[in-house]
């Protein structure tokens, strides 16, 4: 800092009169040599003249030149404006790269520096908003000391001088911060070399502390606390501000699979699908796909264009009994085979859309987009300005937090829409013989088979509830009730014939017998898959 001359001084000029005190009405002149040994009992009327003053101020000041950017800085506010400079510029040249990693680094660089994916290490005692990795690193830098650590691991000439002038009083060994705090014997009072903690102005300053007397005088080395947010610290004033604390990385979402570098995406960039090329009336869809704000219809698209070419096949697996020897899926559209999403967590599995299941080619679309299987097809395909979309539909997806996954085992049954009423209701479709879906297919096949009649000549209803052309008069039972007396059965109460019939067809084995008497085809085949499942 330059040395600052005071020029203000005033002397007292001595009048004729003898008066004291008052300026002289004359510009100040230099002293004659050849009057300066006349006696001063017969100097003139004329003041004495008077000699600027050079007065020096010590400067506490960092120096204003940045050491990395070799730019002056503004200090306005001293040592905490020299503080957010060498932060900016530490951020600049990546140096918090390796004591915060960023989730999005490409070639170097942070793709996305504003999304607020971050929140600060120190839950507990600091903000727990989320912020940009930007906002983040400068967060750490001043409120946290962080800037001083990078100083202190940072080996150009002159770096430590200027860490000395920023953070004076506080010790950078090894990556970490210590104050060395010494206490003495005072009384009931102790003291201590480092500075005070200045908070502003305010009821929520005024907290009385209770002095503890100590033993005998010691030196300790200590770690100073955390600040709980930055409108409590003193930005002036070096005790008010907590040194770094790297025990635990900042909080960023799971880290997704290695891959490969990829190019920066153009987040607004639209283009026509490049594996169809959006032409044709069936591909109008994939014309003007957006990279940003269209994103979840440009995975969906892509999922459809690469299932066509069938690239889901060796990922997506159609299960055992859907397969073909050359492992091809055989029904593609739910009607016998229905799959269920594998993940626990999906939507498909939540909310109002629970237990939805879907078919081979529905699925396979699904874990594309949903389940980011598309990822892994785009990386085998080496058409031109895909790794581009890749890059783009992988930035999304960490935006979101999330993690890429492996797909677990596959979850399909075997499906069927009743042959007896071909799914005239909604309970003759979807038939399935996995779990207790087995119990409601049995019954549909009970109740279907009362309306064909078989159930007379087997359970014949008895000639006081039966007309004159052999059908049951109270087919409800209101009047006429039956029972069933099968040893065993926990069923007691009394039913009327259609419930007594559908009874004994479904619980007591009835409906076997009646499948395979039945002539049409595949009829038999149920018969014997419900005997092998009982």
């Amino acid at each position: 800092m330059p040395k600052s001359v005071n020029t203000s001084t005033s002397g007292r000029g001595l009048s004729q009169r003898g008066q004291r005190g008052r300026k002289s009405s004359h510009p100040y002149i230099s002293e004659d040599p050849s009057t300066a040994n006349v006696d001063r009992g017969h100097q003139s009327s004329q003041a004495l003249p008077l000699l600027p003053v050079k007065t020096e101020v010590p400067s506490s000041q960092p120096q204003s030149t940045c050491l990395l950017c070799h730019q002056e800085m503004k200090m306005a506010q001293g040592v905490n404006d020299a503080r957010h400079h060498y932060g900016l510029c530490f951020y600049n040249e990546g140096a918090f790269h390796k004591l915060y990693p960023p989730v999005d680094l490409v070639d170097g660089r942070v793709v996305d520096e504003v999304g607020k994916k971050y929140s600060c290490q120190h839950t507990e005692t600091c903000t727990k908003r989320k912020m940009g990795y930007r906002e983040l690193c400068m967060h750490m830098a001043t409120t946290h000391m962080v800037v001083g650590t990078l100083m202190a691991m940072d080996d150009r000439v002159g770096m430590d001088s200027v860490l000395a002038s920023l953070y004076p009083g506080v010790e950078y060994k090894g990556g970490k911060t210590e104050v060395r705090v010494k206490v003495e014997k005072s009384g009931n009072h102790k003291t201590a070399d480092s500075t005070p903690l200045r908070r502003k102005r305010g009821p929520a300053s005024r907290v009385k502390v209770e002095p503890r007397p100590v033993s005998s005088p010691r030196i300790y080395s200590v770690s100073v606390p955390v600040r709980s947010t930055r409108e409590d610290e003193d930005v002036d004033d070096p005790g008010a501000v907590s040194p770094p604390h790297n025990s635990k990385p900042p909080k960023v979402e799971p880290k997704a699979e290695d891959s490969p570098p990829l190019p920066t995406p153009r987040i607004d960039r639209v283009h026509n699908c490049l594996v169809c090329g959006g032409q044709g009336k069936a591909n109008k869809e994939g014309r003007n796909l957006n990279m940003g704000d269209g994103m979840q219809d440009l995975k969906y698209h892509y999922a459809v264009c690469y299932y066509n070419e069938g690239a889901f096949m060796d990922l997506v697996d159609p299960g055992q009994e859907n397969k073909t020897i050359g492992g091809e899926a055989l029904e593609l559209f739910g009607l016998r085979f229905k799959y269920k999403c594998p993940f626990v967590t999906c939507s498909r599995n939540t909310g109002r859309g629970a237990g939805k299941m879907m078919g081979y080619k529905e699925y396979s679309i699904h874990c594309g987009v949903a389940h980011h299987l598309l990822e892994k097809v785009m990386a085998r395909d080496k058409r031109e300005g895909l790794d581009e979309v890749r890059a783009a539909i992988i930035l999304d997806r960490k935006r979101e937090g999330i993690s890429w996954e492996e797909m677990p085992e596959v979850q399909v049954e075997e499906v069927q829409t009743c042959l007896l009423c071909n799914g005239e209701t909604k309970e003759g479709k979807n038939l399935s013989f996995a779990g207790e879906k087995l119990l409601q297919l049995r019954y549909h096949y009970a109740s279907c088979y009362y309306e064909s009649g078989v159930y007379l000549a087997k359970y014949p209803p008895g000639e006081q509830n039966m007309d004159q052309e052999g059908q049951p008069r109270d087919v409800l039972g209101r009047d006429i009730k039956y029972s069933c007396e099968v040893t065993g059965c926990t069923i007691k109460r009394k039913m009327g014939y259609k419930e007594f019939c559908i009874h004994m067809s479904n619980e007591h084995r009835g409906l076997l017998d009646i499948l395979r008497e039945d002539g049409r085809p595949g009829l038999s085949n149920i018969a014997d898959r419900l005997e092998e499942e009982d």
